[in-house]
């Protein structure tokens, strides 16, 4: 990396987090309430654009996923973390992603949140780096891909791919870019991300997915400085409590909304 390079780099863990929970949260607020209600008069392109800012965040928090596993001192503790995380997401999802308010058992035990492919794609780096061999690493993730096709997990099967790119093109910025950026597109073409409210994604909204990926992607990629910033315990868990809790507030919005 070139001394030019490494200038450029002057954000770090915490502000990242932020710009991923603070777009996630914008972003979902206008995806889930704007069939309910009129917020500020806004229309298109202005409302389509602060519908998909969401698309800022996963890549960072997938990103973070790479950085945690190699980092954690517990792998054990990180993913049991992220599986109570996702459990408890999951009753505030089958809630939220529906038109009309109500919890959906079909949603709650067949379509699954965000947090699961993060979990898988902690359990794949798990795999990866243990010491079997190497056909058996291969049928394991192959395993955990068919597992989040068939759950219908946000992100489909590339958002654990895109944890194993960020994981292993770690020190090549461009190359770690290129192939977020091919993942998403891959996703968009072939999968929902999640939108189980019969939003109809056109060209456009794709164009409006597509940059705001690679944005939160370029964030990643070429501007992380590797650093912490300052040490927070609670910025550490509201990583996590942040995405069921936003969920939770979006269904009462709804819920006063009627």
């Amino acid at each position: 990396m070139s001394a030019e390079s490494e200038n450029m780099r002057g954000m770090t863990r915490n502000a990242l987090k932020l710009i991923a929970i603070t777009t996630i949260a914008i972003g979902h607020f206008f995806l889930y309430t704007s069939s309910k209600i009129k917020v500020f008069g806004l229309g298109s392109p202005w409302k389509d654009i602060l519908r998909w800012i969401c698309f800022v965040g996963p890549p960072i928090f997938m990103f973070f996923i790479a950085e945690g596993f190699r980092y954690t001192s517990s792998k054990r503790k990180y993913g049991l973390r992220l599986l109570v995380f996702a459990l408890v997401t999951q009753a505030a999802y089958a809630v939220t992603v529906k038109t009309q308010l109500g919890f959906s058992m079909a949603i709650f035990f067949f379509e699954w949140n965000v947090f699961f492919a993060l979990l898988l794609g902690f359990v794949d780096l798990c795999i990866l780096n243990s010491k079997q061999k190497l056909i058996m690493k291969l049928l394991e993730v192959m395993a955990t891909l068919l597992l989040s096709y068939f759950m219908k997990t946000e992100w489909w099967i590339f958002g654990q791919l895109i944890i194993i790119a960020f994981y292993y093109l770690r020190e090549y910025d461009v190359l770690k870019f290129l192939a977020a950026t091919v993942l998403f597109y891959l996703t968009f073409l072939f999968g929902d991300c999640g939108f189980k409210d019969g939003y109809h994604i056109s060209f456009s909204v794709n164009l409006y997915c597509m940059f705001f990926g690679m944005l939160g992607s370029g964030l990643v990629s070429f501007f992380y400085k590797g650093k912490d910033g300052k040490k927070s315990r609670f910025m550490k868990y509201f990583f996590y409590v942040f995405y069921p809790l936003h969920l939770l507030l979006i269904d009462a919005v709804k819920l006063m909304a009627g």
